[in-house]
């Protein structure tokens, strides 16, 4: 970010500082094969649930997730954490990580989606951030939470979409759900906000460049993943419990980028790509 002075040039000091960046169209190329990490800029990132994608890919347009009819349905739901997802430590990038930093995890995206001519209406298409605890597959019990865009595929509305769940949360907990049209296409910049705790905020918009954190007001949700809370997205974060009962923690959080295709019933017949152009991870210093 640029210096800020005050009239007398003094300087501000600036209230996030980023911590590392990735463009990815401008890393080696990779295809990812499951499980097996790869450094970029000192980092390990590994992908899962890859044999639901087509390929897991970095090339020079991106980091590229692409689906194709032949894959298996994909979604992340509650215990069903089956979308291809690519992922890294959020200890691994931002050193002395502790419970009492507030920080941004930021993408910038581009969505592509062929749809077939029939059974589009059963059709679901996914793609965007996730900060997870390493919980992944068809019966997981991990905790996690997502910010992303989302498309039926028979109709040609775009969404911002944020859902959590896991292992601690009730039965039916794939309803902690928010949903809206953006109004404007695929929303292409996205962000996490990870608050000391369990508390979270979204952001989500049609710029095509990063943003300052906080400051999109459009695809904005919040969330609390201690176990004590009652479930449910809300315009309110919720109070903390006493003692706290932190699910993810320095530990155990993971940062990444995600995609799935869903049908829920009859013939598979579409595609969708979702590239990641680029990813930041900012830490507040006030």
């Amino acid at each position: 970010m640029a210096d800020i002075k005050t009239i007398s040039q003094v300087d501000v000091p600036q209230k996030w500082d980023v911590v590392q960046s990735w463009n990815w169209g401008e890393e080696s190329t990779h295809t990812f094969s499951d499980g097996s990490a790869q450094a970029f800029q000192g980092v390990d990132w590994t992908s899962r649930n890859t044999a639901l994608a087509d390929a897991i890919a970095v090339k020079s347009s991106g980091l590229e997730i692409g689906i194709t009819d032949s894959e298996a349905t994909s979604r992340w739901y509650h215990t069903t954490q089956t979308g291809p997802v690519v992922f890294a430590k959020l200890a691994d990038i931002v050193s002395g990580f502790s419970l009492s930093d507030t920080i941004a995890i930021q993408c910038i995206m581009d969505t592509d989606v062929t749809v077939q001519a029939d059974n589009a209406a059963a059709q679901h298409a996914y793609g965007g951030l996730v900060v997870f605890d390493g919980g992944y597959g068809a019966g997981a019990s991990g905790n996690w939470y997502n910010a992303n865009w989302y498309r039926q595929l028979s109709a040609a509305t775009d969404y911002y979409n944020v859902r959590y769940g896991g292992g601690n949360t009730p039965a039916d907990a794939g309803d902690p759900v928010a949903v809206d049209s953006t109004g404007n296409g695929p929303p292409t910049f996205l962000e996490l906000i990870i608050y000391p705790a369990t508390g979270w905020t979204s952001g989500m918009s049609s710029d095509t460049a990063f943003q300052d954190p906080l400051t999109v007001s459009t695809g904005v949700y919040h969330g609390n993943m201690q176990t004590s809370i009652p479930k449910g997205v809300t315009n309110n974060p919720g109070a903390p419990a006493d003692p706290p009962e932190f699910t993810l923690r320095p530990s155990n959080m993971r940062v990444g980028m995600w995609a799935s295709y869903l049908t829920t019933a009859g013939a598979r017949g579409s595609e969708v790509t979702v590239t990641f152009k680029k990813f930041r991870v900012l830490r507040r210093n006030t």
